[in-house]
């Protein structure tokens, strides 16, 4: 497994609790666009995950401390986070 892999496969298990079912690389952009439209604020995130509960997912709402900011492509069809102070723990996410 390579160093960037085995970086991924850590950090899910410290965040999951649990080892990956698999391990694979997504093909797509991976850098934000020189030119993004800034949408404002990410104030805070509300998402779904089986975090220490292998199959049964659970929703989990996180306040933004140090907020990134919000932003999208020039198409308006993907978004990015940028900057803010967080990071990912087996706590969640913390910041």
């Amino acid at each position: 497994m390579d160093d960037e892999l085995e970086r991924g496969f850590t950090l899910y298990r410290r965040f999951k609790q649990f080892d990956p079912e698999r391990l694979f690389r997504v093909k797509h952009a991976r850098v934000v666009p020189p030119v993004v439209v800034e949408l404002g604020d990410l104030l805070g995130l509300i998402y779904r995950s089986d975090k220490g509960r292998h199959g049964k997912s659970h929703p989990y709402i996180h306040v933004m401390e140090d907020p990134p900011r919000l932003v999208c492509d020039v198409s308006g069809r993907q978004l990015y986070i940028v900057g803010g102070s967080y990071s990912v723990t087996s706590h969640g996410i913390e910041g």
